[in-house]
């Protein structure tokens, strides 16, 4: 037998609806002057941080539902990637699709957004002997990793770069540039861009008339490595435009025997307890990142290493230079191999297990610039006594 509290809440209840339900028909009259009435209220898209975890809050009765979905975690196996890839490059001329590539979808977008994760995108290009594409340059920033053992070449700014396996091809928004292969195997790199982000902001625009004076002239070799390859020495002029960005870095390309010569000087140490032996690439001019929205890392795992459980109010895109192992993320183990890609979104716990006998090199590439400068960086840890700690 309900009791009087409960008949009264009842009521209330029914009250309520009907007050919802009165609203919503206003709602269709409304819709016709481009109007809504607030008849339910937003759903929060993460639990509040100090609870320590990255479950999401349930929708209830009166509530919206949550406009961006979040990206999940998620790993794009190699061979997969490739089988597509060499199908795309004998059945699909270059003029016809302007770019060969696979780009790498999240499970929580679907087909509704060609990206990894809200702020970044993805796509596998291959290049086979003679694909040339024509000079350009677009507002989103971008970058190349190499994944094949060479990678045929790249015009940015009359600077023309050779770069092989595990190099970082660099063209910040608004720099001119092209590439091309001349090798006679395919040459297959990453293009990982910041465009979700630039076209959310109604700022993705490109350019393909490259009749700009001083961009045809005769191209110059290792001019990134001349002008700006050698740590605490910053030329104090440029003699090559180096595109119209700002808060971009000038050096173009940064050398996977640099990067690994640099982790394999810090083996003997401790590291970070949650991200192992890491290193960032940064503008050699100021020392910040190389982009003002994206940043991006290289890390060694020795063999049998494992990281504490961390996360962080960021978003982290990997790639397997080497190695093999696994990340958990919340609980879930997702493992990868060489030349596998993994995405652990915002707010999830992870940490990795290099499970192999060789070393691991993870490349990564992350939004925590941006939310940094949108003052909304936070990072917690587990210590070794187990406790949930706040690094940040």
């Amino acid at each position: 037998m309900a009791t009087s509290a409960e008949t009264i809440q009842t009521e209330r209840q029914k009250e309520l609806a009907a007050i919802i339900d009165e609203l919503e028909d206003l709602n269709t009259e409304a819709a016709d002057h481009s109007l809504w009435i607030r008849t339910r209220w937003n759903l929060p898209n993460q639990k509040a941080w100090h609870l320590g975890t990255s479950e999401r809050p349930a929708p209830g009765p009166y509530t919206l539902g949550v406009e961006y979905p979040a990206a999940e975690p998620h790993v794009w196996k190699w061979p997969q990637i490739e089988k597509y890839l060499m199908q795309l490059v004998e059945l699909c001329p270059l003029e016809l699709t302007e770019r060969q590539s696979v780009l790498l979808t999240n499970p929580a977008f679907g087909t509704k957004g060609v990206k990894v994760t809200n702020t970044m995108r993805i796509a596998i290009s291959i290049y086979k002997k003679g694909d040339v594409a024509e000079s350009h340059m677009h507002t989103p920033n971008a970058s190349r990793t190499i994944i094949s053992e060479s990678g045929g070449y790249t015009m940015v700014e009359g600077e023309r770069i050779f770069p092989r396996r595990g190099d970082l091809v660099f063209t910040p928004n608004g720099t001119w540039h092209g590439h091309g292969n001349d090798d006679d195997t395919p040459v297959i790199w990453a293009d990982t861009l910041d465009w979700p982000l630039a076209d959310f902001l109604g700022l993705a625009w490109a350019r393909n008339d490259d009749t700009v004076s001083g961009h045809n002239r005769q191209p110059e070799t290792d001019y990134s490595a001349k002008f700006y390859g050698r740590g605490g020495l910053r030329p104090m002029f440029d003699a090559l435009p180096r595109g119209e960005g700002r808060k971009v870095t000038p050096m173009f390309l940064y050398k996977r025997t640099d990067i690994r010569d640099a982790l394999d000087g810090m083996r003997g140490h401790d590291g970070d307890p949650y991200e192992g032996i890491i290193v960032e690439c940064v503008n050699p001019v100021d020392g910040e990142p190389v982009f003002s929205t994206l940043s991006y890392r290289a890390q060694l795992l020795r063999p049998g290493e494992r990281t504490q459980p961390k996360r962080h109010t960021a978003s982290t895109i990997y790639f397997v230079l080497d190695g093999s192992g696994h990340v958990e993320v919340d609980g879930k183990q997702l493992p990868w191999e060489r030349s596998d890609f993994f995405v652990v979104p915002s707010h999830r716990w992870r940490h990795f297990v290099n499970s192999g006998s060789e070393d691991v090199i993870l490349y990564s590439y992350t939004d925590v610039p941006l939310i940094e400068k949108l003052g909304h960086y936070r990072a917690q840890g587990v210590d070794r006594t187990g406790a949930t700690v706040e690094l940040c």
